[in-house]
């Protein structure tokens, strides 16, 4: 269990600003860290490899058709729980990646703190 709200740090990765807002501000309102957000891959995969990280919310699809698979590798590489948004249907998803969670788009405030306290629940795991 994290002795604190202050010790979890949460990766989100989204392109779209207004997303972006309501993920870091539903983040923050639970007393959380951020990390991010970022929008594109090359700024995902840099936080992802670097930052000291409880968990992730990944957008699947980025700017320029870039799709956020390879930041799921190295999420997955160090232990860090992750859950994939997209308003895509599963056919359009990596096969790879179907037994992630998923957090379908459109989504409400409410659907997103039950998702970050999954998300909490799995890292807190041993």
């Amino acid at each position: 269990m994290f002795p604190s709200a202050k010790d979890v740090r949460i990766l989100v990765v989204e392109d779209e600003f207004l997303v972006a807002l309501l993920i870091e501000e539903t983040v923050r309102n639970l007393g959380h860290e951020v990390a991010g957000p970022v929008g594109d891959l090359s700024g995902a995969l840099r936080l992802a490899e670097t930052e000291t990280l409880s968990a992730a919310i990944l957008d699947v699809h980025l700017q320029h058709g870039e799709r956020v698979y390879p930041v799921v590798q190295v999420l997955r590489r160090r232990g860090i729980p992750l859950v994939l948004t997209t308003a895509y249907q599963e056919a359009e998803i990596d096969p790879d990646c179907l037994g992630e969670m998923l957090l379908r788009k459109p989504f409400d405030q409410t659907d997103l703190e039950r998702c970050i306290d999954r998300l909490l629940h799995i890292a807190a795991q041993p």
